[in-house]
């Protein structure tokens, strides 16, 4: 496949324009209210209204957009526009959305399936380690998407457990340095192992040279916009997984922490998070019951909905995905009621149902031949209206 080929018209100018060195927040402004060619055409003659001094006219050159590509088409490198099909929902919702996400591997299983981030100090301890690699071993093969920064240290240990794990959920790393950026053997085949399983994300520009120390700060904020729940496995009192608690903090999703030693300065930022009221982590046990008390909550602000009603009809006729369904019995409309867009187990579902156990299972199964939900690694989520 040629570099001329690669990438739609679209995603040519928007990696292009990615590619120009502007801050999350202006590339925003770019492509708002602009096809990406006409954001482009503007930024080259001068004349964005989000860039009224024209500074970055002179990198607007026809080279760059050759340039983009040809890097992306070297390395398999995805673009994915903020308000197209591709780009996770989940991600789209956050209020600092990347205008431009470049990814390897296909990031289409995200929005569907439960997701913690791990993340912690670069300078782990052997504890640390192990328990990183635990947790995201036992995470993956529970069914939830182990989502983390592949910096060496906690980060690192949770993804390698991840892909240590027989069989479970893909990851997701999100990275600050470009996905075609020189890296160190191990980081590199880890980087790869996540993408060949799952996905990595990041919003820098294949070839972008030089890593902003900043980068690193707002790569926090798709971590935490992407998870359910943060565990944060060790972390010294100042250090920068505190970057990605904070970006948690601020989107009301859940916070975690490992205790550890008080005499090790690498737990001491956890133990301070439980003081603050972090959820304590013992075991995966506690990391999943967190996961399910996030989801609830989130739902718990959706309609309220009828245990009985059937399902979403009009004219007679089922819309959507429901359109292949026969009419449902009252256990499988009370099993699809206790649905929603986001997954849960199946002790959650009969929990919000209030049958058995036999009896929610048996409908779960209905329902998914019926292409009224879907399940994967035992978590289950709403499919269609």
């Amino acid at each position: 496949m040629t570099s001329t080929t690669f990438l739609n018209d679209d995603e040519r100018y928007a990696a292009s324009i990615a590619a120009l060195g502007a801050g999350p927040a202006r590339l925003r402004r770019f492509l708002e209210g602009y096809e990406p060619r006409a954001a482009w055409d503007a930024l080259a003659r001068g004349r964005h209204p989000a860039d009224p001094e024209a500074r970055y006219r002179s990198k607007a050159r026809p080279a760059l957009v050759d340039a983009v590509e040809a890097r992306c088409a070297g390395r398999g490198i995805g673009v994915r526009i903020l308000g197209r099909s591709g780009y996770p929902a989940t991600l789209a919702a956050d209020h600092e959305a990347p205008g431009v996400l470049f990814t390897l591997g296909d990031p289409s299983f995200i929005d569907s399936r439960p997701r913690v981030a791990i993340v912690g100090t670069r300078s782990a301890t052997p504890y640390g380690l192990s328990v990183a690699s635990e947790l995201g071993a036992a995470l993956s093969e529970a069914g939830v998407v182990v989502i983390s920064g592949l910096a060496r240290g906690i980060d690192s240990a949770g993804h390698a457990g991840v892909l240590a794990a027989s069989q479970g959920a893909p990851p997701v790393a999100v990275i600050g340095t470009a996905l075609d950026a020189p890296a160190r053997q191990a980081e590199r085949q880890l980087q790869q192992g996540v993408a060949q399983t799952g996905a990595v994300l990041s919003e820098r520009a294949p070839g972008s040279t030089g890593t902003p120390v900043w980068l690193f700060a707002v790569r926090s904020r798709i971590m935490a916009a992407l998870a359910h729940v943060v565990v944060v496995v060790e972390c010294h009192r100042k250090g920068g997984s505190l970057n990605t608690v904070k970006c948690a903090v601020d989107r009301g999703v859940a916070v975690a922490a490992v205790p550890g030693s008080v005499r090790s300065s690498a737990s001491m930022g956890c133990n301070a998070l439980l003081v603050d009221g972090a959820v304590p982590v013992r075991d995966v046990g506690d990391v999943i019951a967190a996961v399910e008390l996030a989801i609830a909550g989130r739902s718990e602000i959706l309609p309220p909905r009828s245990p009985d009603r059937a399902p979403f009809v009009r004219g007679g006729t089922a819309h959507g995905a429901e359109g292949s369904a026969r009419a449902l019995n009252r256990i499988s409309a009370r099993t699809l009621d206790a649905l929603d867009h986001d997954p849960a187990s199946l002790d959650a579902i009969v929990g919000r149902c209030a049958l058995p156990l036999t009896d929610v299972a048996l409908a779960l199964e209905q329902l998914a031949a019926a292409g009224l939900a879907s399940g994967a690694g035992g978590w289950w989520s709403r499919q269609g209206r």
